[in-house]
């Protein structure tokens, strides 16, 4: 596609694996809009990305209750039922389609290879190159998508906002490469745009993470629920001048120690099961070991050496690979880590469906929020709740088309008169990404929250007016970050990825619900 057309039946707002699935699932009902902020060779070259692992109840040796149990376990009480229940049910059904478009599994000659993981009982682990599942899969998709002529997928239209007309969404506005503003109409418009990893200064997520799809759907007025939960992952790759590289729990799985700076294993003060306990107490250890160190730069290692050379190298082609590009061998050499916030629970309010709250506005993925993570979010379940639920709400939104009518025809505008840059806008969300990781990061108290909604409050000038792309994602981090911090400081509680030194445990008298914020009013159902 060449340019922007004024409508289109459907938009999909993010091409990851929930957006490409709900748009081959679109597709027989008419034209879809697949918008994507980066090229995809950006997204493909980010290791980021490209990462990942999918589980799924496939194995002779497992069921679908088990996976069910583990993903309500690691959940901590607040995943809904029914959302579990259809991601372990119409998972298998997801993958071995996702198969048939030709996404190459790990086998062992003609059968697929299941392993175990962290916090699984049984093997229904699926790997693609041991270590690029997310990658394959996202391959195999847009393969599908580029046989489609009712696709056309759209790179470097960044969206800012959402058109709507007696609160129904009818539409997109957006900012162009040249920096053009511009709409497009649409009977319904789906977010798939991630997650807001980059609301702090260490993050696993790539640099498009900022959180678009929530503050687009909230200034909308669309409902978001379970903001306050975050999981933070416990090894990211710590240098000074990279991006936080993820280091897979399997690591951990396999066998590997974690040493602080005086190079003494640490865990089993914290849990009695050391190096293999639940990834929150991990993190929580972690960052509690690096505040004692009073060292400069604080992190700790990940100690891999003890374990068969050409066994890690094997399973974890792509971590080795990364590592080695740093000078770091991780068969030989301790690597230095820190926690970096990686998944986003909470996000757009929708039903099983992907309805938001909005007419015409649906949200899957990581921008949504159906309640199947609960409060903490079971390893290996992302990539299945992209294909499950973003095909779900694909085949909602087509009866948008009966229901809407043909959308109305945008508009194009006059082009940006702004630079291309913002002055000092990356010092600003350096700024934001500090306040979020001092006061509503992994460990959380009510005075440090309620410095960062002081402190975040008062950078509001700073995007009240944004013109560019770069100030738009400013504006929606700083958005995002707000809603995070009051939601978290609200459960007055402990439960899942979201830990208060001063709420240390449960009260599920009181927050065995959903946080649902929407305009200036948060409750909890």
């Amino acid at each position: 596609m060449k340019g922007l057309p004024p409508e289109t039946d459907f938009i999909v707002i993010g091409a990851g694996v929930a957006g490409l699935r709900a748009a081959i699932e679109l597709a027989a009902a008419g034209r879809v809009l697949v918008l994507e902020k980066e090229r995809r060779e950006a997204l493909n070259s980010s290791p980021q990305s490209r990462q990942g692992v999918v589980a799924t109840a496939l194995s002779d040796e497992d069921e679908v209750l088990l996976h069910q149990q583990d993903t309500l376990l690691a959940g901590d009480g607040l995943c809904r039922l029914e959302a579990v229940k259809t991601l372990v049910e119409e998972g298998p059904e997801r993958i071995e389609e996702a198969i048939a478009w030709g996404t190459q599994l790990d086998r062992n000659r003609t059968s697929l290879v299941f392993e175990t993981e962290a916090s699984y009982r049984g093997s229904r682990i699926l790997h693609a190159r041991s270590d690029s599942t997310g990658g394959e899969i996202l391959r195999a998709l847009h393969a599908k998508v580029q046989t489609s002529k009712n696709i056309s997928v759209l790179e470097i239209e960044f969206s800012t906002g959402l058109l709507t007309e007696d609160r129904r969404v009818t539409g997109v506005s957006l900012i162009s490469e040249k920096g053009l503003p511009e709409e497009v109409a649409g009977s319904a418009v789906l977010l798939a745009t991630g997650g807001m990893g980059q609301l702090y200064r260490n993050t696993t997520n790539p640099e498009a993470a900022t959180g678009d799809g929530v503050a687009m759907a909230f200034r909308a007025g669309a409902e978001v629920s379970d903001m306050e939960f975050i999981q933070f992952h416990p090894t990211a790759l710590y240098l000074k001048k990279a991006p936080r590289f993820l280091l897979s729990e399997a690591l951990r799985t396999e066998g590997a120690y974690l040493r602080n700076i005086e190079m003494d294993r640490f865990m089993a003060k914290y849990h009695p099961l050391a190096e293999q306990a639940p990834g929150d107490v991990v993190a929580r250890a972690i960052m509690h070991e690096m505040e004692v160190s009073r060292a400069k730069d604080p992190f700790v290692y990940l100690d891999l050496t003890r374990l068969n050379a050409a066994k890690v190298q094997k399973r974890f082609p792509r971590i080795y690979a990364t590592c080695m590009k740093h000078n770091i061998d991780i068969t030989e050499d301790v690597i230095p880590v820190v926690p970096a916030a990686h998944f986003a629970m909470g996000g757009v309010h929708t039903d099983l469906q992907g309805k938001t709250s909005l007419a015409g506005l649906y949200a899957a993925g990581e921008a949504a929020a159906t309640g199947v993570h609960g409060a903490n979010r079971l390893a290996s379940n992302s990539l299945l709740e992209g294909l499950v639920y973003g095909a779900r709400a694909g085949k909602a939104m087509r009866e948008e088309l009966k229901s809407a009518g043909k959308p109305a025809i945008g508009q194009k505008k006059a082009a940006s008169q702004n630079g291309p840059v913002d002055a000092g806008i990356e010092e600003f969300i350096g700024l934001m990404q500090d306040i979020m990781w001092k006061d509503a990061g992994i460990v959380r108290t009510r005075t440090g929250m309620q410095e960062a909604i002081k402190e975040m409050e008062g950078l509001s000038p700073r995007v009240a007016h944004p013109r560019t792309r770069r100030a738009y994602e400013a504006a929606n981090l700083h958005l995002a970050g707000l809603l995070v911090a009051r939601s978290a400081l609200a459960r007055e509680e402990s439960r899942g990825a979201h830990y208060r030194t001063d709420y240390p445990g449960h009260d599920d008298k009181k927050f065995l619900r959903h946080s649902v914020i929407k305009d200036e009013s948060l409750r909890f159902v």
